[in-house]
């Protein structure tokens, strides 16, 4: 078909209308789509499992010294409950345990479906705390723990204790999927967070130093006289100050690290967590009671 007539009849509509209102017509279409542009949300790019663990890790280790539960296992379920930080919990309401709201709860709420279901058998929202921050619902995790007399035997566990822990956890009926216990223990080897549970109280600030450097020397082959041993060109390490009077205990075994300790200039080396940009291969419902 000739598509000629249609051109011509397009081009002297162009021609006779107004270039007044052509200009303005034209500005106002491209102001609509500034405005939209401007106003379209953002991509969030998903956070790792290793960006989680380097912005709440100082808030495991100080819940840790509040309430002694070890840093690792809040760490992990943190993890795990809130999909590294991604889930719709944590990104609006900031819960990170998935701890639902109970008839005691007097604060914010967020409806989530989960687990609950109606007469009819049909999936329904259910009632999850929200808190301001995650401060507040990393301190609610821990009061929690410890106002619910279900878990009570936990807190005669030894602080490092990760395993016993989990397990514990597990059995006193915090989440409702069988491999709850498997599911955190792989989160703390696989990121070596049981590092955080051996922090000391004063050096609470430093507790990301602590996890990099215990990293760094774990990585590498240790002989018997302490030395660090690598395919690589050696390299110095100085430790953070609490080493120098402490311990390591690397691989789950006591290993002084004396020899470790540079005593020249001021500089150090810097080794960093390695940065792992995978993101946590399983979803589980869980349903902390």
């Amino acid at each position: 078909m000739d598509q000629r007539p249609t051109y011509r009849l397009l081009s002297y509509s162009i021609i006779a209308f107004p270039m007044e209102q052509f200009i303005t017509s034209f500005f106002l279409v491209f102001c609509l789509t500034a405005t939209v542009a401007q106003t379209a949300e953002p991509v969030r790019t998903k956070t790792s499992a290793d960006s989680y663990i380097q912005t709440y890790a100082t808030l495991a280790v100080q819940e840790m010294h509040y309430a002694g539960i070890p840093a690792s296992i809040t760490l992990a379920q943190g993890l795990l409950e809130s999909g590294c930080g991604n889930s719709r919990l944590s990104l609006e309401g900031n819960n990170h345990f998935g701890i639902k709201c109970k008839d005691y709860w007097m604060g914010d709420t967020l409806m989530v479906k989960d687990d609950d279901y109606n007469a009819d058998k049909e999936l329904i929202a259910s009632c999850f705390r929200a808190y301001e921050s995650a401060d507040v619902s990393y301190r609610d995790h821990s009061d929690f723990l410890l106002a619910n007399v279900r878990y009570a035997n936990l807190f005669t566990l030894d602080q490092e204790d990760y395993t016993g822990w989990a397990i514990g956890l597990q059995q006193c009926g915090y989440a409702t999927n069988p491999q709850y216990a498997n599911l955190l223990q792989t989160l703390i080897e696989r990121f070596s967070l049981d590092v955080f549970d051996r922090v000391p109280e004063n050096e609470i600030a430093s507790c990301l130093d602590y996890y990099a450097t215990h990293k760094y020397i774990d990585s590498h082959q240790r002989d018997t006289e302490g030395e660090l041993v690598s395919n690589k060109e050696p390299k110095a390490v100085r430790l953070p100050g609490f080493y120098k009077a402490g311990w390591l205990r690397a691989n789950r075994r006591q290993a002084m690290i004396t020899e470790l300790i540079v005593q020249g200039p001021s500089e150090k080396v810097t080794a960093s967590a390695s940065q792992d940009d995978s993101f946590l291969s399983f979803e589980v419902t869980t349903t902390p009671k």
